[in-house]
């Protein structure tokens, strides 16, 4: 089996543990300890996505988790592991071949084969569905037999086998049957929980199947994802009880220090960026002046980078400089980024026609659930003083994901404030920079640039980890050198647990795997 390592964003998870000891291994208590009769867990989060399939959004990896299987997982130190697949070869330069798990079942008692893996592959790409960029080398699906899958590529891409976590197998019978509005009605996984409720902005509810897992040991009866838009208000929760754990919250530094003060379980991690993002498509429908290079990168030199990170979060955060995060293998501290120097800024502006600044006519849109207000009130006072004037838009995780891809007609901000991450490499930027490659509508968030599609392709192609990662580091100068989005900071992200939640195990900032959490007395 040629176990590929993943090209990784590597990333600083530091587990702050402020109970008295580390909780026993999974499925475990102390001697001392008894686990509750109630087992019905309660997860607080910012938010949660439209519908409750994979055609949805390519993130919020765990709400997915309870109820589906994907291909592949990446886990603890970012290596590619078996999930569905159990084995993966690389045949020649462009065929992958995926061998299957014989023992995964859907509700209905009927296995999970190959043709439900190339059903689910085809539809992301047929139907772009958001998990498509990940797959975009893909030519061909080939079923070889009930558990063997063949992937064609159109050119090598060693990025297959990591692009596998992002793949949520779905059952093609079922969904053939009952159609695409059936299965968001109704969705179906082979995972260990079954979803009672989804209401979008509100909650989902999920309660574990009656026939156990292949492989997956669930302990909780039922996982509960309450949407809490305030901080304030998760930080009270979890105090009181109402809440267990809280997932993937931008806390503040002074949040995340109430937290551990109060004696909760408190994990940190660095391994996503902030960053500001200047939609080609929308510039040019609107023919703003993003669509000059110097304007954009008058706007590199407006924003103080160091003053967010340091300042905003207390040590928490890194300024960061390209796509690639600090520390990691595809990191270039020699990229000459753009300081902090609003009159430099000012000199640009004015040389490109705008002396005076000007006005945004859609604004800034932020995502609440990753995006602090302070975060964006700081970027507004540093633009408006060189001159650049607009209002902001707050939207709640749903509409900013429907906006992100294109999606009903939503009206997409000027400037776009988000932030990526993921084990790729170079996280959401292989979905954000590219021509005819990213997902959904190209006015979304995306700038076409055909020298980094080359220089991402060649990457991707790349056995060699040394040769891919220069490769990466030329992508990342370029995109500095094209401004084509400007990155702010590496964020914390903070995952909380109370004092009597056992067995949670973050593998990433992104990826939590609840299978094992379970609540003492």
């Amino acid at each position: 089996m040629d176990m590929v390592r993943t090209v990784a964003l590597l990333t600083a998870l530091l587990a702050v543990a402020c109970s008295p000891a580390a909780p026993p291994p999974a499925g475990q208590t102390t001697p001392q300890e008894r686990r509750a009769a109630d087992q019905k867990l309660t997860i607080a989060v910012k938010g949660i996505f439209g519908n409750p399939t994979p055609q949805s959004s390519a993130t919020l990896h765990f709400v997915y988790y309870p109820l589906y299987d994907n291909l592949t997982a990446i886990v603890g130190n970012y290596e590619v592991r078996p999930w569905v697949a159990e084995r993966w070869e690389l045949r020649d330069d462009k065929t992958w071949r995926f061998i299957l798990r014989r023992d995964l079942t859907w509700p209905d008692g009927s296995r999970l084969t190959a043709r439900d893996v190339a059903f689910t592959l085809e539809t992301v790409l047929q139907q772009r569905w958001p998990q498509q960029p990940y797959f975009t080398s893909v030519s061909a699906v080939t079923v070889v037999d009930d558990f063997t899958v063949d992937l064609a590529l159109e050119q090598p891409d060693m990025s297959i086998p990591a692009a596998g976590n992002f793949l949520w197998i779905i059952p093609r019978d079922y969904f053939l049957r009952v159609g695409f509005d059936g299965f968001v009605a109704n969705p179906v996984g082979s995972g260990p929980y079954e979803l009672v409720t989804f209401r979008t902005a509100d909650r989902v509810v999920y309660r574990k199947r009656a026939t156990p897992h292949a492989f997956r040991q669930a302990v909780a009866e039922q996982l509960t994802y309450q949407v809490i838009a305030e901080n304030a208000q998760i930080i009270n929760g979890l105090r009181t009880g109402a809440v267990d754990l809280a997932l993937d919250v931008n806390f503040t530094a002074d949040q995340a220090e109430t937290l551990k003060n109060a004696g909760m379980e408190l994990h940190v991690g660095l391994s996503t960026l902030q960053y500001m993002a200047f939609p080609q498509g929308v510039a040019e429908l609107r023919g703003t002046p993003l669509r000059e290079k110097r304007v954009r990168q008058a706007l590199w030199y407006a924003v103080n980078r160091e003053a967010l990170a340091t300042t905003l979060y207390k040590g928490y955060a890194k300024p960061a400089i390209s796509v690639a995060v600090p520390d990691t293998p595809y990191h270039d501290p020699t990229i000459p980024v753009p300081p902090y120097d609003p009159a430099r800024s000012r000199q640009l502006l004015a040389a490109a026609g705008y002396p005076n600044g000007f006005r945004l006519p859609a604004g800034l849109g932020y995502n609440t659930a990753f995006t602090t207000q302070d975060v964006i009130v700081a970027l507004q006072a540093d633009l408006r003083a060189v001159g650049v004037e607009f209002d902001v838009v707050a939207n709640e995780r749903a509409v900013a994901v429907d906006k992100a891809y294109g999606r009903n007609n939503l009206q997409k901000e000027d400037i776009w404030v988000a932030r990526q991450g993921d084990p790729l490499g170079f996280g959401g930027s292989r979905t954000f920079i590219g021509c005819g490659k990213p997902v959904g509508d190209p006015s979304a968030l995306y700038w076409c640039s055909p020298e980094w599609d080359r220089l991402m392709d060649a990457a991707y192609a790349e056995k060699d980890e040394q040769r891919r990662a220069e490769l990466l580091k030329r992508a990342a100068r370029l995109q500095v050198e094209e401004a084509v989005y400007q990155a702010l900071y590496v964020e914390p992200l903070f995952a909380a647990a109370r004092e009597n939640i056992r067995g949670f195990r973050p593998v990433h900032p992104l990826y939590y795997h609840l299978d094992s959490a379970y609540r003492i007395e």
